[in-house]
């Protein structure tokens, strides 16, 4: 016995019980009110009848009589008597005992009136009511029916059709719709059960040839740049290249907007916009690494067309068709990293996400590179291992001001500007541009913006005239926590805030104006 065509038929059957008990209760409904209206109807007759006693002459009754019948379906038919006639009397007497026949009496005059039953009158209604209640249910039922059967026919057939398999292997299962998923899902499995089971080369060559590429681009994935990468490094000769790291911004948005299968052409869009760069010849590739992140590997390029290539990416990127709401001037970040053979992929790979990280602070749509051996090996650290370095050295407040002259045209200091560097475990000095990037990731920007106040107010006191300007992120400033502070050290420093410039960037000012 199949479970969905005994749930299927309990529906039909249960559907069908609560329409029968619904005309019983309707029907008994119906039928107290014309039972209500019947008596109430009736009384009022025999009231207008009973006033007959106060008419002596029989052509009077006759005339009242009359007029109270001819309008009205509830009196049949009706009987004057005279008293005088002893048999007629009787007769009128012993009618009077049936339910349908009243008798009311005069002095002279007995009037016997015959009233229809209540079935009798209302037996028409009753038939024209249940009949048109009975079409609007069967024809409730039909379509509701009609309507079900159309979705839960599939699962009788998609349990007809397990039944089938589990005796026979081999059988197959069709269906014409493709709107089924449920059906479409296990026709898709049972298929791949079968392909796994043969055990055929065609599906270990799937899975070799998508295992490094991007399924919705067509693009090579992280592991596919990786290895490229990695073999471009142990080719022989001298061998040098650069990397590009590609964040395009708008992809994020517009996941969290509209939902990734909303959005797929415009990644497929932007990933066209990149297979230019694809050159056999040059072995050059593209990857995506991640929904947002793209990857560039070009062997045997100079700076200039590095330089060249950077720019043009950030131009067709901002040219790139976007939906309106969408801000068209902060959409392409890309991080460059120059190589030559000498380096490891960990170090290449790492120098360009420092790099993108850097183009990502400096806010508008942009590109920044380290040159190759611009950062030591100390310097190129994962997110764990820059957190714990960065709160080491906000613990031993490790971190310093490089004043540099701001002059005026004549020459002349006109002010100083800070820039704030770390000192690393090695005490070698960490430029802003490095750590930056990994300090907004970590989230201890606003520490490092208060350490750097500090410097500035501790500088100011061996300095009499100068003034000196530092720079105050916007995810400082965005904090609640922050401003309060910077509230309290504004009141502190009072006599010194003439002598201190805070630069906020402008960029992220216009882009933050209601927060």
């Amino acid at each position: 016995m199949q479970l969905t065509k005994v749930l299927y038929h309990g529906l039909l059957s249960s559907a069908g019980y609560i329409i029968l008990a619904l005309l019983v209760i309707v029907n008994i409904t119906f039928y107290k009110f014309l039972e209500s209206d019947y008596q109430s109807a009736t009384k009022a007759h025999n009231k207008a009848f009973s006033v007959i006693t106060a008419y002596a002459d029989e052509s009077q009754v006759r005339a009242y009589v009359s007029k109270l019948s001819t309008n009205t379906r509830l009196v049949k038919n009706w009987n004057i008597i005279d008293k005088s006639n002893k048999m007629g009397a009787e007769e009128a007497i012993f009618l009077a005992k049936s339910s349908t026949v009243n008798l009311f009496e005069s002095e002279q005059q007995y009037l016997l009136v015959s009233f229809a039953s209540l079935l009798e009158m209302n037996l028409k209604p009753l038939i024209i009511f249940n009949f048109l209640f009975a079409v609007t249910c069967l024809l409730s039922i039909t379509l509701t029916q009609r309507r079900l059967f159309k979705y839960w026919r599939v699962l009788i057939q998609l349990e007809t059709w397990a039944s089938r398999q589990a005796k026979d292997d081999n059988f197959k299962f069709f269906i014409t719709t493709e709107d089924f998923h449920l059906v479409n899902t296990v026709r898709r499995l049972n298929q791949q059960r079968i392909q796994a089971k043969k055990g055929g080369q065609e599906i270990d060559h799937m899975i070799r040839s998508q295992t490094f590429l991007d399924k919705l681009t067509g693009l090579g994935n992280r592991r596919y740049f990786d290895n490229r990468l990695e073999a471009l490094l142990q080719e022989e000769g001298d061998v040098n290249g650069a990397v590009f790291f590609i964040h395009f911004a708008p992809l994020d948005k517009l996941r969290t907007l509209q939902g990734k299968r909303a959005t797929s052409h415009y990644v497929k869009n932007y990933a066209s916009l990149l297979t230019p760069y694809l050159d056999d010849i040059q072995q050059s590739i593209v990857a995506r690494l991640s929904y947002s992140e793209f990857a560039i590997l070009i062997p045997y390029i100079d700076q200039t067309l590095v330089e060249k290539i950077a720019s043009e990416l950030v131009d067709k990127s901002e040219r790139f068709v976007l939906p309106n709401n969408l801000d068209q001037g902060r959409v392409c970040y890309i991080g460059v990293k120059m190589f030559n053979q000498t380096e490891t992929p960990f170090h290449i790979l790492a120098e360009a996400d420092l790099a993108l990280r850097a183009a990502q602070l400096l806010g508008p749509s942009s590109w920044f590179m380290y040159e190759s051996n611009n950062l030591p090996i100390s310097e190129v650290k994962g997110s764990v291992r820059w957190r714990i370095a960065l709160n080491k050295a906000l613990e031993q407040n490790n971190f310093l001001l490089d004043l540099r002259p701001v002059l005026d045209f004549y020459g002349n200091v006109i002010q100083y500007e800070a820039n704030v560097k770390m000192i690393d475990e090695e005490e070698k000095l960490i430029s802003a541009n490095i750590f930056m990037p990994m300090a907004r990731k970590s989230g201890v920007i606003k520490e490092i913006d208060k350490a750097a106040l500090n410097l500035v107010t501790e500088e100011l006191k061996h300095q009499d005239t100068s003034k000196i300007s530092v720079k105050i992120h916007i995810d400082s400033l965005l904090d609640r926590d922050f401003d309060l502070w910077l509230v309290k050290f504004l009141k502190k420093h009072v006599k010194n805030m003439p002598r201190i410039i805070i630069e906020v960037s402008e960029f992220d000012l216009t882009h933050n104006v209601k927060k």
